[in-house]
């Protein structure tokens, strides 16, 4: 890898599109994610799927529309739904290429709150 400037990962992107249809993948079971505000206030989770030999599919989702705090579930405006199987990544390499994700969909300028995020799912 090369080196990127700083707050940039330099991780290659190379493969930009959308999710598959709601009806094709309703649930999605997520291990590796962190939670942004975007700078108009919504909600979005960006994951990280499919990690193996240091290639990852990173998703943004739409904007988040409820989240049973019980379950450890959130769905977006599209109405997939996402559990969350663990607490938010904190791995350096792979918050690195959700940060970049973000980036390059347009939510740079996103906060995270992550953190403040998980401390209200009430999931082991």
């Amino acid at each position: 890898m090369s080196e990127s400037e700083p707050g940039v990962p330099a991780v290659a992107f190379v493969n930009l599109r959308d999710g598959p249809a709601v009806y094709a993948q309703p649930r999605i079971e997520v291990h590796s994610w962190r939670l942004i505000r975007a700078p108009a206030g919504t909600l979005h989770l960006v994951t990280l799927r499919d990690l193996t030999e240091e290639r990852g599919t990173v998703r943004v989702t739409s904007a988040i529309t409820a989240v049973d705090q019980e379950a450890g579930i959130v769905t977006t405006s599209s109405g997939r739904q996402y559990a969350l199987m663990r607490p938010a990544e904190e791995r350096e390499f792979e918050r690195e290429l959700l940060q970049g994700g973000a980036v390059r969909l347009g939510l740079g300028d996103a906060v995270d709150v992550s953190v403040l995020a998980w401390d209200q799912v009430q999931i082991c």
